[in-house]
């Protein structure tokens, strides 16, 4: 009959992997210093980012030094609070009536306004009325109109007429 195998129990072996380096470090060791490393370089990342945006805040070129960051955001946010102080004088002066304001707020003397911490402005009308003073021209001439009233066209020339006196006379204002 045909001839039976009688190597079907044989396993084959895999030789055993010679190592061409040998291994100095655990790999739980190298994976925890990959990690480190990567932590280290996300924050860097983030540095970069934030003095970016710093410089930019700051107006700085991309050479110009940083320098001491708290006297430069007390002299950034001195600047800023300068400008909406002007803002709010500005605002106080045109809301003066009886002046040419655009002729006052070339002419008025500025630093005796002062601007308080809620926002009031003080000593605008003082300093208006001393330019006024100095300077007549910025007090503008306002005319007082009459009211307009019609007149009664049957009036005559004392402005009664019979007509107007029949009407009163309707209406009980006699």
């Amino acid at each position: 009959m045909a001839d039976q195998d009688t190597n079907t129990n044989q396993t084959t072996e895999t030789p055993p992997a010679t190592p061409t380096e040998q291994q100095t470090y655990s790999s739980d060791y190298v994976s925890a210093l990959r990690n480190e490393s990567a932590g280290y370089r996300t924050r860097a990342r983030a540095a970069e980012k934030a003095e970016k945006a710093a410089r930019e805040a700051f107006g700085l070129k991309p050479g110009e030094e940083i320098g001491d960051i708290s006297a430069r955001l007390a002299a950034h946010e001195a600047k800023a609070l300068e400008k909406a102080n002007a803002r709010l004088i500005t605002a106080e002066i045109k809301g003066l009536q009886g002046y040419n304001t655009a002729l006052l707020e070339r002419l008025i003397d500025r630093g005796s306004i002062k601007v308080g911490d809620d926002g009031t402005v003080t000593g605008a009308k003082e300093a208006a009325e001393a330019a006024a003073k100095q300077f007549p021209e910025v007090l503008t001439k306002t005319q007082q109109r009459e009211q307009w009233a019609p007149k009664n066209p049957a009036a005559g020339a004392s402005g009664e007429s019979e007509n107007q006196a029949m009407n009163d006379l309707i209406r009980r204002k006699h």
